[in-house]
């Protein structure tokens, strides 16, 4: 199958205008669905109209529809390029927060949620980001493609968290939900009618010397390794999703003032800077995998002083060694895939590794969200959610194992 046309140009050379403005795009994306959301979802938002149980419905359900087309998304990102994919994803994304917004009944918000904004999210976040960093970019490169971009989205929490607080309280959740849904529209087709357009409708390293010799056989297998990473890397996303939609909720439950935590999980994207920028090059020096074990056993305390959250060190403890690490999981992801599975078939792994993780990303804030909602309470979801995070790091464990055993003599 043809890719198109032989580039006249070399990606490196335009590595500015690709990374940056695509960091826009998937910045702005990120942080109007998810940032967004965890303010909108509130009991001073949507969440004094809409039961939580509703709106964690309509969330994690979003994920999940999402994930219905990840694997078909790959599969075009690999054979044209993600132009197409990023206009398509961001009109659906604007769509999904307007009807989000007129909406009046339980059915309205459900549709609002797993009809428009999982689909376009899926076409918008890192999936076909990192599918483009694939394709454009040599080895040597994509490390720090990976941690540039993540750099430039670790803005997102800083930026969306307070402003959609500042929007929801001025002037009412439904317009603050409006205004996201316009400004992720804008980004999005001007990335892609501008930046994206000087990139060949196909991949320009198809063939990686990285490769394995195992990953050119027919996906009917997955390659070695890929099944435990992927489970890995599902249970982190779950924790990750949980805290990201539910911690100004849960803080809230304990008492805090919720102004006061907004500002502290907006606090959360700064910290996230420096790993998400440092850890890929790292990768060059260190396993990858090795460095993504590392960061799980850190993070754990974090974790834990959110089972009772209560006292002001809790507060502070949680927002400051979770802000400091949660940002270097998803450059890890792309490093470590990358490493592992880079080549021609690259989109189609990364489509259904997202499949995967979609359930953990959906089913972590479900979870919560319906412990949270019963007599157990949010200490009983947060110990849960700790148990989920040291399952993530044996299954990436086993993973590494099973790479190595491979490649011994």
């Amino acid at each position: 199958m043809s890719h198109g046309p032989v580039p006249e140009f070399s990606p490196v050379l335009h590595f500015r205008r690709l990374i940056y403005s695509l960091a826009i795009s998937v910045g702005v994306s990120f942080g109007a669905v998810l940032f967004g959301t965890s303010v909108l979802i509130t009991s001073t938002a949507a969440g004094a109209e809409f039961s939580i149980a509703l709106l964690s419905t309509a969330f994690s359900g979003s994920v999940l529809t999402g994930a219905v087309l990840a694997v078909p998304i790959g599969r075009y990102g690999d054979r044209n390029g993600i132009r197409g994919i990023t206009a398509l994803g961001g009109a659906l994304v604007a769509l999904g927060f307007m009807s989000f917004a007129l909406s009046q009944e339980p059915w309205q918000v459900i549709t609002s949620w797993w009809v428009l904004i999982g689909p376009g999210s899926a076409m918008v976040l890192f999936e076909p980001a990192f599918i483009a960093i694939q394709q454009w970019f040599d080895r040597a490169s994509r490390n720090k493609a990976a941690g540039t971009l993540t750099l430039i989205t670790g803005l997102a929490g800083p930026i969306f968290i307070p402003t959609s607080t500042y929007l929801t309280e001025a002037l009412g959740w439904r317009i603050a939900a409006a205004a996201l849904g316009m400004v992720v529209l804008a980004a999005t087709f001007a990335v892609a009618g501008w930046s994206l357009s000087i990139v060949p409708p196909g991949p320009t390293h198809a063939e990686d010397t990285a490769t394995p010799p195992h990953t050119s056989k027919s996906l009917k297998r997955f390659p070695l390794g890929f099944i435990p990473l992927t489970m890995g890397v599902l249970l982190t996303m779950a924790v990750l999703e949980a805290f990201n939609v539910h911690r100004i909720a849960r803080f809230e439950d304990a008492g805090f003032d919720p102004t006061l935590i907004a500002w502290w999980a907006a606090a959360v994207g700064l910290l996230s800077l420096p790993a998400r920028f440092l850890l890929p090059f790292l990768a060059n020096r260190f396993d990858p995998a090795k460095l993504w074990l590392v960061v799980t056993v850190l993070i754990v305390p974090s974790v834990w002083m959110a089972v009772r959250g209560t006292e002001v060190w809790e507060l502070y403890g949680h927002f400051i060694v979770f802000g400091l690490l949660f940002g270097a999981f998803m450059p890890l992801r792309a490093v470590i895939m990358s490493d592992w599975f880079s080549g021609p078939r690259f989109g189609v792994l990364m489509g259904a590794q997202a499949v995967a993780i979609a359930i953990g990303r959906a089913g972590g804030p479900a979870l919560v969200g319906w412990v949270a909602g019963s007599r157990f309470g949010y200490s009983t979801a947060v110990t849960l959610l700790s148990l989920v995070l040291l399952g993530s790091a044996v299954m990436v464990a086993v993973a590494i194992q099973r790479r190595s055993q491979h490649r011994e003599p």
